[in-house]
């Protein structure tokens, strides 16, 4: 009968798919996959913001409640092929059907509630009963640590983009002006919230879809740590600024990152409008860099990878903001 492979190759898969989701970093579970694309397709169709807000949460919910069902049914089909060989209590009726038999046992064992009407009468069913019971009391343990540990990082995760998104970093013009107060000192506090958001991120990946406000998203982070970095790299020579510099690398190499991991969430793909607009910015930039400076300060020429950079910026995202449903910030 194939009930029981069955059964045990559910199993196998169940246990995979939670450790996956709950226990390694940066991977991601069918089952919770499934129904985060399902959800937010579903939200797409509907149109409302609280649609998309309840996608993320709803997803996990739902995550959890599949686990325990497959889990119960994978346990149901190993108990199925001897249901004859249960014992039953003297005082009880079971009326049911064999499948119905095997998933009430299931159920009593999976969820720990040990009524006792109904159980396995052979060695090696009682040693599944034992290891059912030890599956399900870990499964709702893994479930209870994992809902606190997502929402605690979902508040650091807004909190760094807040950090930045409080700098209110929308133009050239402004990431210049921040610069010039102190520039080592922003560019490190913005490095250092990117690199935040973005372990966060990785290690929850269903944290994308978690419908923040505008100004609490990654869009809001990537644009102000973009524009600083810009403006740090046309507004301060390397000779006579090299802390400046190297702080601007490092957000660059940060943002870098950050992008690397968009771009494999959504795609995006720079094409010739993406580098024309990242052209556009580094107009805007210069200018505005020479505005402060009354035309006295020198301004850099970006290499062409810088442009590549920035035009890969842009289309990622965009293609965010597009996927996402939250309106393109204006430096993309």
């Amino acid at each position: 009968m194939l009930a029981r492979p069955l059964g045990c190759l559910l199993i196998v898969l169940v246990a995979f798919d939670v450790f996956r989701t709950v226990l390694l970093p940066s991977a991601r579970g069918l089952v919770d996959r499934g129904w985060v694309i399902l959800l937010w397709r579903v939200a797409r169709v509907l149109r409302g913001t609280w649609a998309r807000q309840a996608a993320g949460p709803l997803s996990i919910v739902l995550t959890i409640a599949t686990w325990l069902g497959l889990l119960w049914l994978a346990f149901a089909l190993v108990y199925l092929p001897s249901v004859g060989s249960f014992g039953y209590s003297s005082d009880v009726q079971f009326q049911g059907s064999d499948l119905v038999a095997a998933l009430y046992l299931s159920g009593t064992v999976l969820t720990t509630l040990g009524i006792g009407d109904v159980a396995a009468q052979t060695d090696g069913l009682r040693m599944v009963v034992v290891l059912q019971s030890a599956a399900g009391l870990a499964l709702f343990t893994a479930a209870i640590g994992y809902l606190p540990a997502i929402y605690t990082v979902i508040s650091d995760l807004r909190a760094s983009v807040e950090a930045v998104s409080d700098l209110q970093v929308t133009t050239p013009e402004r990431a210049v002006e921040l610069l010039g107060e102190n520039a080592v000192l922003t560019l490190e506090s913005v490095r250092r919230d990117v690199i935040s958001a973005r372990q966060h991120l990785l290690r929850f990946p269903v944290l994308h879809w978690f419908h923040p406000p505008s100004g609490q998203s990654v869009l809001a982070l990537v644009e102000g740590a973009t524009l600083l970095w810009v403006a740090a790299r046309l507004g301060f020579s390397a000779d006579a600024h090299g802390a400046v510099q190297r702080h601007a690398q490092a957000l660059e190499l940060a943002l870098r990152r950050l992008i690397d991991d968009a771009q494999q969430h959504v795609g995006g793909q720079a094409d010739e409008a993406a580098r024309e607009r990242a052209r556009e910015l580094v107009r805007q930039a210069r200018a505005a860099v020479r505005g402060v400076a009354n035309g006295q300060r020198a301004v850099d020429e970006p290499s062409a990878e810088a442009i590549d950079d920035l035009a890969r910026a842009h289309a990622v995202m965009r293609r965010y903001a597009q996927v996402h449903g939250y309106p393109v910030p204006s430096a993309f």
